[in-house]
């Protein structure tokens, strides 16, 4: 049995198909990722097939053909996605597929390679959620975009056979139809990553606030306000950043420590300050934490709002007024009740390791 998963070249298009991959692997299962080949050190172990260009060559191509942004919802990123990415890519992918051999493809959301490639290699595949509920508007222009690389190919889309979920739906917009093939996945907070620094813990008798954009927000300006802003609201701050990141006068109750899984820093912490990325988001509520939430790009607006609507958190268009939304948080003791909600719901979905057994079931195959 192989199963072959594929993305986009960035880290919060791929890392959470990695609990699936991660099981699957454990269950002896060959498993291989299909994307660029700068992340290798990011899925490792599993190994990569690369295809395709990095994701600051997309963009860059993207920003050439249409002038325009593709980092935010728009023409743009329908081009980015289901334009530029597979005139780019589709080649390398059918051929490394092909030589591979999988019985099964998982696919993020946006990653429209993967199933044009399926359809190629006449092999069933599984769509993946990394996002909320996607605007109709955005995901029916993409399609539309799309159907021309299959013409352009000759290739007939096939149905996908299963939508893995890893959205609660305390988190979905109520105006969005549940898809019928709908399998939940309880989220896994990421381990994944190669360039991680040495975490030994902060001890402070001021409440802890974690301060991360992610790993698709390359702003330090905006990062830089955000930690000083909680800083001087009263808290001590651990921020995934490096010092020299940082902007103004070294605060000892600022903490740059680099690259450290969410995994180790999110127990230590009393609530979270982010760009709202799924990723971060989603560990967050995992851990029942509120949460601060500056949007910047891509889905990060949505998911602010539904955080916000959720009541587990506070969203700030300004980066300095981060301190004092923090500030209503750590008072306000609904914040953290709203996210210890979530939480329980999120420890209801399903196991990677159920939803592995469930994808095996569809295609009537058996790990090994």
């Amino acid at each position: 049995m192989r199963m072959l998963f594929s993305g986009s070249p960035s880290a919060g298009h791929l890392l959470p198909m990695m609990p699936i991959a991660d099981a699957a692997r454990a269950a002896g299962i060959e498993t291989a990722v299909l994307t660029s080949p700068d992340l290798a050190p990011l899925v490792a172990p599993t190994r990569v097939l690369p295809a395709g260009p990095s994701i600051e060559d997309l963009l860059g191509e993207t920003t050439r053909r249409t002038g325009a942004d593709p980092a935010q919802p728009g023409p743009a990123a329908v081009e980015l996605f289901a334009g530029v990415r597979v005139d780019l890519t589709f080649d390398d992918a059918v051929r490394q597929a092909d030589e591979f051999g999988p019985d099964l493809v998982v696919c993020e959301e946006f990653d429209f390679v993967a199933p044009m490639v399926a359809a190629a290699l006449g092999v069933p595949w599984v769509a993946h959620g990394i996002s909320g509920s996607v605007p109709g508007p955005l995901m029916d222009a993409m399609r539309e975009r799309l159907s021309r690389e299959y013409r352009a190919r000759s290739l007939t889309p096939v149905p996908r056979i299963a939508f893995v979920d890893p959205y609660p739906d305390v988190l979905r917009s109520a105006d969005v139809p549940t898809a019928s093939d709908r399998i939940t996945i309880r989220p896994s907070v990421n381990e994944h990553g190669a360039e991680r620094t040495s975490w030994q813990g902060v001890e402070s008798e001021l409440p802890l606030a974690l301060v991360t954009v992610g790993t698709t927000v390359l702003d330090d300006a905006a990062l830089s306000t955000l930690t000083s802003s909680v800083a001087a609201a009263g808290f001590t701050v651990v921020v995934t950043a490096r010092a020299d990141q940082l902007s103004g006068d070294a605060d000892p109750r600022v903490h740059p420590v680099g690259f450290v899984p969410l995994a180790e820093l999110l127990p230590t912490v009393d609530l979270v300050v982010t760009a709202g990325g799924t990723g971060t988001l989603l560990a967050a509520l995992a851990y029942g934490l509120p949460m601060v939430v500056r949007p910047f790009v891509a889905d990060q607006p949505w998911n602010a709002a539904r955080l916000a609507d959720l009541g587990a958190g506070i969203v700030i268009d300004d980066p300095a007024e981060a301190g004092d939304a923090a500030r209503r948080i750590a008072e306000n003791p609904k914040y953290r009740e709203a996210a210890r909600g979530a939480a329980a719901e999120l420890e209801s979905m399903n196991s990677a390791e159920t939803v592995l057994q469930h994808l095996l079931g569809l295609v009537g195959r058996s790990a090994g």
